[in-house]
């Protein structure tokens, strides 16, 4: 927003610049993937900015896919996780042979794709053969830390919201629970479509997440067969102590942080 623009709003100097200073891109914040597509841009360039591919830089450059899904997936531990069942949110069990299946289609599709399927986290975790979810075809919007000084736990509710001014809408929600690699996970799934949400307890949600995240991820993945484009935020490592450094934001499906108040 142009600063004329702002004061026919009647916003003085200072905040616009108290704006410009929440509003502080992610390129200063955090690592931060290009937002370039590749491969005819069916999926979201890995190098952190600035790129160093010329032609993803500028006004011409070929764009990352937008979402067609968005994966909200939260951490529980036992007492959450008796909650959410109490509020009436199925479980959904993976098992380790569905997850090794997972993670070989992820592995032929990283090939196709050009990359591989273990830059981001290391083959077997350690080498354990046990964890077979160790592949990965997309983008990690934030490198391969992921952001780790504190979000804003309350932010993923605004994201939420977000995401239904951008026409998705709450269709699933699951506790996913692997009896071989825990915790149990909250999963909510947002899809671009037309209609109302499901029933879904929100206000615990906004409980759940009235914390400090230490760990985030948000992955960024390709367009896959059916030519939907999946995106995924991880949260972890609740604290409810910690200080917080960044708020979450959807961005149209480019991802930022902001600076916490």
């Amino acid at each position: 927003m142009l600063a004329e623009n702002r004061k026919e709003e009647g916003m003085s100097v200072n905040d616009n610049r108290a704006l410009d200073r929440l509003f502080k891109t992610v390129g200063a914040l955090a690592p931060y993937a290009c937002k370039a597509g590749i491969k005819d841009g069916i999926a979201r360039c890995r190098n952190l900015v600035p790129c160093s591919v010329a032609s993803h830089d500028g006004e011409d450059a070929l764009m990352a896919p937008r979402p067609d899904v968005v994966l909200v997936k939260v951490n529980l531990n036992k007492r959450w996780g008796q909650r959410l069942a109490q509020a009436g949110i199925p479980v959904l069990e993976r098992s380790q042979g569905r997850a090794q299946e997972l993670a070989q289609e992820r592995e032929h599709r990283a090939e196709q794709l050009g990359r591989s399927a273990f830059a981001i986290r290391k083959k077997g975790r350690g080498g354990n053969p046990e964890t077979p979810e160790d592949r990965d075809t997309g983008c990690p919007v934030f490198g391969k830390q992921g952001l780790t000084e504190g979000v804003q736990g309350s932010s993923i509710p605004k994201v939420t919201w977000q995401l239904r001014d951008s026409g998705f809408r709450l269709v699933a929600a699951h506790r996913l629970q692997r009896g071989w690699k825990p915790p149990i996970r909250l999963v909510m799934v947002f899809e671009r479509t037309p209609g109302t949400d499901i029933r879904f307890p929100w206000q615990l949600f906004r409980e759940l997440t009235d914390t400090c995240f230490m760990q985030i991820d948000i992955w960024a993945n390709d367009r896959d067969d059916r030519g939907n484009v999946v995106h995924t935020i991880n949260c972890g490592k609740r604290d409810d102590t910690a200080k917080v450094a960044y708020a979450l934001r959807f961005a149209k499906g480019d991802w930022e942080v902001v600076e916490s108040r």
